[in-house]
Formats: structure tokens, sequence, C-alpha cells
């Protein structure tokens, strides 16, 4: 659908912006209902795997409460906005469109109330958004007109701005970190939801597995299944501190697996004869362990991918216990943080930034140069900056580079003897920043400004005449302006940009993650959301 940030929109002689053109009624000539949305399809795009894996956290409450505080602390309120915004359009137009027989009137009173809440003028919660998208969907309530896909387009924006600003700075957040740490606590070993060792620790599932295995008349794999169990709750047993004679466990284990063994359905490697031989108990209950991950690892290879197609799967997990689905939330969000290198991007960014941020990059850094630039205006003290790009064209052999700021400053410019451009230059910096009364002079020692007027009365012009004057004005940029700017606004502002500039670089839309390359230690290439 495009980026959040849309470009200026056309202006109609009234000063509103240009909308789409509308279906109009015949009769009346009145724009019809739905002729300001933006059309079917809008909503029918392909999705991708970042885009489920966003829905994610609008559908699981932990998660979304998760989201919600991490926004709170970032100061990021916008995104709680979308966020909100994205569940009460869905809410609003599943409830129309579920009962149909409301009159016209009603549907329009429910779109009402979302359109005062969040697009309306003077609304606390409105949604950030271009002017062109805010207008239409006004005009369609102007009008009359609107229907339930009216705010399709607007939605579609918020979306992929949280998909693509907010959702990968989450995954890498301590809150996000502190929900992985509670599914790990959770699952134990298990990386996985879904894997066979996560189905037979959840109770409902391991008997929608028995159902399944039993269904199809496996007898081996539900002895597997049955045994696994017994294992289970003997190692819980003992992990929890039960004081009570084991002794029985133990002998109902040894006579399973000597069964099976017996029967030809079991081989057990050699590290594991000891399941059904006399042995310590501290012994038995270590090789105990090794046997639920060896039977989990033969339920996988047989059994797991029929098992979750199946319609005992489906059931079990219209009914799955809230921790089992949060876990697959969080679960498929850090496997997607992964697959998509986030936290190396994360550290990656924060490289880059420290790097931008330091006073060495201010010439070179476009982005920073400007912010910096506007704080230095603020504080009417521009002219430094002025001096020292001038310097460094100079010293660089810029001397015929003309700055916009040099001709707005002009004043009964000299011609200077000879074609030398260096000497152009040197003179072109002197009657603009050293002269007493000029409008970009810049505030230097007294000494300074003697030995530079000498240089020019006796024509002892060269490249470096401005490094003491340089020196001073730099000391004063660096140890006290620049300090400053990093607490003004400006500066937060700056990091924002930063971000946005990161992103397009480093992020793009798919579900394949694209070839990274690294570049002295940055990527040379782009990954996918």
């Amino acid at each position: 659908m495009g980026g959040f940030i849309a470009k200026e929109a056309p202006v109609e002689k009234d000063g509103k912006p240009k909308v789409h053109l509308v279906t109009k009624r015949r009769m009346s000539g009145k724009p019809a209902v739905g002729s300001f949305s933006s059309g079917t399809f809008t909503m029918q795009k392909m999705r991708t795997r970042s885009d489920f894996c966003l829905l994610k956290i609008f559908e699981e409450d932990v998660v979304y409460t998760a989201f919600c505080l991490w926004a709170t602390d970032e100061k990021a309120d916008d995104a709680v906005t979308y966020l909100n915004f994205i569940k009460t359009v869905d809410a609003t137009k599943k409830d129309i469109l579920e009962n149909a027989r409301h009159s016209a009137k009603d549907k329009r009173l429910k779109l009402l109330k979302v359109f005062s809440k969040f697009v309306a003028k003077g609304s606390p919660s409105r949604i950030k958004m271009d002017s062109a998208t805010t207008e239409t969907i006004s005009l369609a309530f102007d009008n009359m007109a609107a229907d339930e896909n009216i705010f399709d387009f607007a939605y579609e924006k918020c979306y992929q701005v949280l998909k693509f600003d907010y959702m990968p700075r989450f995954l890498i957040s301590e809150t996000f970190v502190k929900l992985e740490d509670g599914t790990r606590a959770r699952r134990g070993s298990s990386s996985k939801v879904v894997d066979m060792s996560a189905i037979l620790y959840e109770k409902k599932a391991s008997e929608a597995l028995l159902e399944y295995l039993r269904d199809r008349k496996d007898d081996m794999m539900v002895s597997y299944v049955e045994l696994w169990t017994q294992v289970h709750d003997y190692c819980k047993a003992v992990s929890g501190g039960a004081k009570g004679d084991l002794a029985e466990s133990i002998k109902q284990i040894q006579g399973k697996v000597k069964d099976l063994i017996k029967a030809g359905q079991l081989n057990l490697p050699k590290s594991m004869e000891v399941l059904h031989s006399q042995t310590a108990l501290e012994e038995f209950y270590v090789t105990a362990g090794n046997l639920l991950n060896f039977l989990a690892d033969i339920l996988t290879t047989n059994v797991q991918n029929g098992f979750l197609k199946s319609k005992q799967y489906e059931r079990f997990s219209l009914s799955a216990p809230p921790e089992f689905l949060l876990d697959s939330t969080i679960v498929t969000l850090s496997t997607f943080k992964d697959d998509r290198q986030l936290k190396e991007t994360k550290e990656d960014y924060l490289t880059e930034l420290e790097s931008a941020m330091d006073f060495s990059n201010v010439l070179q850094d476009t982005l920073l140069s400007a912010y910096y630039r506007r704080y230095l205006r603020l504080c009417f003290c521009e002219e430094n900056y002025f001096f020292v790009c001038e310097v460094h064209d100079l010293k660089t052999g810029g001397f015929k580079k003309v700055r916009g700021w040099m001709d707005a400053a002009q004043e009964d410019k000299k011609d200077a003897e000879g074609d030398d451009e260096m000497k152009k230059k040197c003179l072109s910096i002197y009657e603009h920043f050293i002269i007493d009364g000029r409008l970009y002079e810049v505030n230097i020692p007294a000494k300074i400004k003697k030995e530079l007027a000498a240089k020019v009365s006796s024509g002892d012009l060269s490249t470096d005449m401005y490094n003491s004057a340089e020196v001073e004005i730099i000391r004063f940029l660096k140890h006290d302006s620049f300090d400053r700017f990093k607490k003004h606004y400006l500066f937060e502002h700056f990091k924002r940009s930063f971000f946005v500039k990161f992103s397009q670089r480093n992020f793009v839309v798919g579900d394949q993650v694209k070839a990274v390359g690294r570049v002295n230690g940055r990527p040379s290439g782009r990954d996918s959301l």
C-alpha cells in the first residue's frame, strides 16, 4: 500500500486537497454510499509472514498488553493509537457484516463512532494520517456516503507503520525478552510450541495424539506415548521431591521397556540398557530423562506431520489452554525475529547511530548537519557552522564551491587580483566572517583577528591561515553548542529520522530473507520484514 508519509496532495481553489472522483446517485446527484471507499481489493492483498506475526500481536491479549506497555515506556503513543484503531475497525466491520438486519442509520452510527474517536479533528485519540486520506474519510461522512470499507485505506497505512516502524523494535526490546523467558521456563528445552516434546508435555495435546494414533490403529506408537507418559510422571515426581516409594513406578517402566524390546518394537542404545536392569536410583533417573528425548525423536519422525494436519489436533487447538496459545504466539514471533536477524540489525543500528552522533561527522553526515544547523539557527550562532564549512572547503581544494549563505552575506565584495582561486577563497572567508560588522562575523580572540588582518594586508594567503580561528570555533561548537544540541528536542527528531533512514536501507517487504553480506562490519544487503 506504499509508505505512510505521502507526498503533498494537489490543492484545489478552496484550499482543500483533491480526492478521487466519486460515484453519484442518479436522482439526487449526491455521492453514493461507498463512493469514497478505497475498494474491496484494498484489504484482499496477499499477506506475508511479517503480516501474520503482526496479527499475532493483535490476537494474543498478553502480547498486546506487553506491546502497549513497551510503547508507553518508549513514548510511542502513536503505536498504541494505531493498534486500537485497527482493532476497533475490525470489530466494527465484523459487527456490521454479521448483523445485516441493522438499519442504515445504525450502521452509520457505528461508523460515526469510529470516525469521532480516531479521525475527527480535536479527538485526543486521532491517528496521524496524510491530509488526502483524512479529507476523503471526512467527505464521506459529510455526504452520508460512508460504508464499512471507508476506513480501509487508513487501516492499511496504520498497519504498515506498525509492521515496519514498531514491530521490529518491540521484538528486540527487553519487554519481549521477558515474554520469551517465561515461555522458555514453561517449555523447558523445547524451542517450538508445536514440536513433539511440547505436544507430549501438554496433557490435552497428548490425549489428542493418543486418539489420533488409535484411529490409525498404530499400536506401537501408542505404546511409545504411554511409555513416555509413565517416564515423565516418574521424573516429575523425583524432581518435585516425592518422598514416597518410587520402586513401583520404576518396576512398571522396566516392565514396559522389556515388553517392547521382546516384541521387537524398541531398540534402545547401549547407554539406556540400565532401564531394564537392576541399577541405582540416581543412574535410573538420569537415563529416564534421556529416554524421554529418545521417544520424542521417534514420534517426531513417524507421526508429527500427520498429527498436526489431523482433525484431532484441530479440535485441540480450538480449546487449547491459554498458556499453550500464548507460548505459540511468542515462539512464532521469536522465530521470526531470529530468521530476520533483528538482533544483529539492532546492534548494527546502535553502532551506526553512535558513529552518526559523533561531532566529527557533523560535516559528513547530511542528516546530522541539517538538524545541527537548524539548532544553531535557533541559538543565533549559525555563522560558526558556516565558517567551519568554508575552511573545510579551503583545505580540501573546494575553492570554487559557492554556498548559499556566502551569497546572502556578501557585501562590498572586492575583486581579488589575479586568477588564483585559492587566494580568492581566502579573501572571501576573511570578508564574510572576520571583518567587524559583517552579517556572519565569528567571535574569535582579537589577537587572532590581528594576525589574519596582517596576513591579508601582506598577501600571505594559504590554506592553513585560518587554523587558529578554526580551532577556537570548533572548541566552542564541540564542547558547548553540540552538547546542548543533544539535550534539545531537535536531537530526538534527528534520532527518529535516522531510524527511518536506517530501516529503509535494511528492511524490505517479503517472506524471504535477502542475502546480507557485511562490508566494514555493516550489512551490505537488506533484510526482509
